[in-house]
């Protein structure tokens, strides 16, 4: 799962392009850090998260690991884990589905 664990390395959620009138902005970081129950899945360069915010919301969130280049030009400090926020949405029935499965229910 990408949670900080045990890394010594801080970790940063970076989203690009956030809408002001987006209802997910504090949902997503509830799904990636909090959610004991989420799950990532790889997907071409990046990973699907999937979890539930602290309001029972089920999301699906696309996030990619950015590089230590990638790091570096944002200015974000040497070393640190930084994920670029892609989407989030909500889970269509077959993912919640998915989810509640994993979560054992």
């Amino acid at each position: 799962m990408l949670k900080s664990g045990c890394s010594s390395k801080p970790t940063y959620s970076y989203a690009i392009g956030t809408a002001p009138q987006s209802d997910f902005s504090i949902d997503f970081t509830e799904v990636i850090y909090d959610d004991p129950y989420a799950f990532s899945l790889a997907y071409r360069d990046g990973y699907f998260i999937y979890g539930q915010s602290f309001s029972g919301r089920d999301l699906l969130v696309l996030v990619r690991i950015l590089s230590p280049e990638e790091t570096t030009i944002l200015n974000f400090e040497s070393g640190a884990n930084v994920l670029k926020i892609i989407t989030a949405r909500d889970m269509n029935l077959k993912k919640r589905r998915m989810y509640a499965l994993r979560k054992g229910f």
